[in-house]
């Protein structure tokens, strides 16, 4: 897994109106701090920017004893703060971003790192860094642009390797046997690999062998990124409901704001006869993605299980708006009208379904192969 490098930020010149007072409480708060007191080390800083809120060395030093605390989200208040009092100090920018990364917050670190790689273009933990949240956006050539350089500079990282290897998967660069065989070279690898082959299994489809090779990741690291999510896609396709609802549920816990993982923890759900309990989740991907069509055609599936009949149209249309060609959506919204006594909709919508399967049957015919 990647090494996150956190820059301890110590005054060089202290100001000529602070005091020895604070000055000795900074130095408190960093011996605290080196001595991996982070709560008292904390506390420690917070009075001091109660005393003086532009002391910028302080402000940066909360943020990484927050982040080393796991505190993120509130790391990245600490970083912003200070690099807003002292934009000279790039340590504080290559800590934001790392805080943005670690907080799951891709679109922001992908806007801090090249700033801190332009004035620090050979530190490859950014660039790294830099490649790993392009890829997380599904920014896939651009993550590639980065990672692929670091593989000859830096030692082999299970985290960058993998996330290469991925990235090559889905984009069908060239690239992806090599990665397998640099994780395979050593045994922190191991886990990455087992991982990435079950994406690849994922993929082309063949569920059983995805089954497998993550089960085998699993059993090596189970707090491998996406590892719950790729098995909770197995599990549903294999129609093994309570192990992927189990699955997906895990990954929430890593991945708390996660849109893929909360509908699929959903559907499956909703699958299982539980759409009840389905209901609050895919709310919550909605949150995050509100023009996701398969998101809202699930909860207008819900919605009609819950008797909720002109909620479930609502989602229903505006699920048919962002995806037009998708017969099973139309489906259920014309029989949403006609359980509402909305016949001509009823009609319009059901003889929409026939043009767009009549379509689909007729290009399925026109690739099939002749005899």
């Amino acid at each position: 897994m990647i090494h996150f490098v956190l820059t301890l930020i110590l005054v060089f010149a202290l100001p000529a109106q602070q005091t020895d007072e604070l000055a000795a409480q900074f130095n408190r708060a960093v011996a605290l701090q080196q001595q991996n007191k982070f709560n008292e080390a904390a506390a420690e800083y917070r009075v001091l920017l109660q005393r003086k809120p532009d002391y910028v060395e302080a402000q940066a030093n909360l943020g990484v004893v927050l982040a080393r605390l796991g505190k993120f989200d509130e790391a990245v208040q600490a970083y912003e703060a200070a690099y807003k009092l002292a934009p000279q100090l790039t340590p504080i920018l290559l800590n934001l971003g790392i805080a943005y990364y670690r907080a799951g917050q891709f679109a922001k670190a992908v806007e801090v790192f090249p700033q801190f790689l332009a004035k620090h273009p050979g530190n490859v933990q950014a660039q790294q860094l830099y490649g790993l949240s392009l890829a997380a956006l599904g920014r896939d050539e651009e993550a590639i642009q980065q990672l692929q350089p670091t593989l000859d500079v830096a030692p082999p990282d299970a985290a960058v390797l993998y996330t290469l290897g991925l990235t090559y998967l889905r984009t069908g660069k060239p690239g992806f046997r090599a990665t397998l065989e640099r994780l395979a070279a050593f045994p922190a690898g191991l886990s990455a690999l087992h991982l990435l082959q079950g994406q690849a299994f994922l993929r082309d489809q063949e569920f059983e062998q995805a089954l497998e090779e993550l089960k085998e990741a699993e059993k090596l690291s189970p707090a491998l990124p996406r590892l719950y999510y790729a098995l909770g896609l197995a599990h549903q396709q294999l129609g093994h409901h309570q192990e992927a609802i189990a699955a997906f549920e895990k990954e929430t816990r890593y991945s708390p704001q996660d849109a893929s993982t909360l509908y699929y923890l959903a559907l499956v759900l909703e699958a299982d006869g539980k759409p009840d309990a389905a209901e609050p989740h895919v709310r919550e991907a909605l949150k995050l993605t509100p023009k996701n069509p398969d998101a809202l055609a699930l909860l207008g599936k819900i919605l009609v299980k819950q008797n909720k009949l002109d909620q479930a149209m609502q989602s229903l249309e505006a699920a048919v708006t962002q995806d037009t060609t998708d017969p099973e959506k139309r489906y259920l919204l014309a029989r949403i009208y006609q359980q509402l006594g909305r016949r001509e909709d009823a009609a319009r919508e059901f003889a929409t379904v026939q043009k767009l399967k009549a379509a689909k049957l007729t290009k399925d015919r026109a690739q099939t192969p002749k005899p």
